[in-house]
């Protein structure tokens, strides 16, 4: 785990996104980002927010090979023809875009269902809630996760896979959900019946992105699946 200016490197490339239910606010670079953009649409906070840094907060100039590759991209940006033809995408294999299908046909149904009822959208024990949430994370987990595998394919690196990684993130989404619709069959808000199509699309689309992913459980998240790091990293700080 790599941690700069307080902040775990990474740890929001393969989160679930819902912040206001995260323990790793503090330290994700991401959610410090949107906080500061949305200070500065506060004309309350627009004073602190412009107020110019102390002089040890200062970040420090770029080294010279950073600044290079930068003095390179812009040069190679301004020399692209207009016209020129971006090179097409390759397209997942069949099976892989059915996975991609059946995740937009959970979204669509679970959406329908969800339609008209009311929860508490930061309520991670509201079944509801949880179901609302992940509904769509799945479906954009799972194209990313398919889609990274098609540009991953040719490259035999032994590195963790950014497919595995989002693979990961849709299959904790599906587990939660899975969960989430047994609970509301338990309080009585659905019947076991009408419950069934969910429960068979979440557990067809489980079972594909593990035979397709096989790795993606094991995948090590920054910061999220570290505990002991994590761990240190507050002993340390608090020392």
């Amino acid at each position: 785990m790599e941690v700069r200016d307080g902040f775990i490197v990474g740890v929001f490339n393969y989160c679930d996104r819902w912040c206001e239910t995260c323990a790793f606010t503090a330290r994700c670079r991401l959610f410090a980002d949107v906080a500061e953009i949305e200070a500065k649409l506060d004309p309350h906070l627009k004073a602190v927010v412009d107020a110019p840094p102390l002089p040890e907060e200062a970040p420090p100039p770029p080294p010279k090979w950073m600044q290079e590759w930068i003095d390179e991209m812009n040069e190679a940006t301004r020399d692209a023809e207009p016209h020129e033809e971006l090179p097409r995408r390759r397209q997942p294999p069949a099976d892989h875009q059915a996975i991609e299908a059946r995740a937009d046909e959970y979204h669509t149904r679970a959406y329908a269902w969800l339609h008209g009822r009311s929860w508490s959208s930061h309520d991670v024990h509201d079944p509801c809630a949880v179901i609302c949430w992940f509904h769509m994370q799945i479906m954009i987990k799972v194209h990313r996760a398919v889609h990274a595998l098609v540009e991953e394919i040719e490259d035999n690196r032994d590195a963790p896979r950014d497919s595995d990684g989002s693979a990961k993130v849709a299959l904790l989404g599906i587990d939660r959900s899975h969960a989430a619709w047994l609970d509301l069959v338990e309080r009585g808000v659905i019947t076991r019946v009408e419950v069934e199509p969910f429960i068979a699309d979440l557990v067809w689309l489980g079972e594909s992105l593990e035979r397709v992913f096989p790795k993606a459980r094991a995948f090590v998240r920054p910061g999220l699946d570290e505990p002991d790091q994590v761990s240190r990293l507050i002993a340390q700080e608090g020392g």
